[in-house]
């Protein structure tokens, strides 16, 4: 009989510990859970396009902005607004022969966070 309680005893506690367990990796795995953090980032940085997006996942709706700069010129200077959790992709138009032989830096930010991306065309 005390054979059999011990049995049930540790089926039941290794059941409370594989559950415990799986809530704490199923939380490790959410890229959100208590974390904010946004992420600007090149859709493809091995083509010549300047095409780039913003991740937010701050918890809240965020207003982003944006400057784009051809080597030492400011080209572009706006704002975008982005949902928690989506991305927002960018595509600028800027002339190709404004672009040959320079440095291309853009520049996020939100609130006093920077973020900067840099690419050589």
């Amino acid at each position: 009989m005390s054979s059999k309680i011990i049995i049930i005893a540790v089926a039941i506690l290794l059941i409370i510990s594989f559950s415990v367990l799986f809530v704490i990796e199923t939380k490790n795995h959410n890229y959100d859970y208590n974390k904010t953090w946004s992420v600007a980032y090149f859709e493809n940085p091995r083509d010549n396009s300047l095409d780039f997006a913003i991740e937010n996942h701050e918890g809240v709706a965020a207003e982003y902005g944006y400057k784009i700069f051809v080597g030492d010129d400011k080209v572009i200077d706006e704002k975008v607004e982005i949902n928690a959790g989506a991305k927002q992709q960018i595509s600028p138009v800027i002339p190709s022969e404004r672009l040959s032989g320079n440095k291309v830096l853009i520049e996020v930010n939100y609130k006093s966070k920077d973020y900067k991306i840099y690419k050589s065309l």
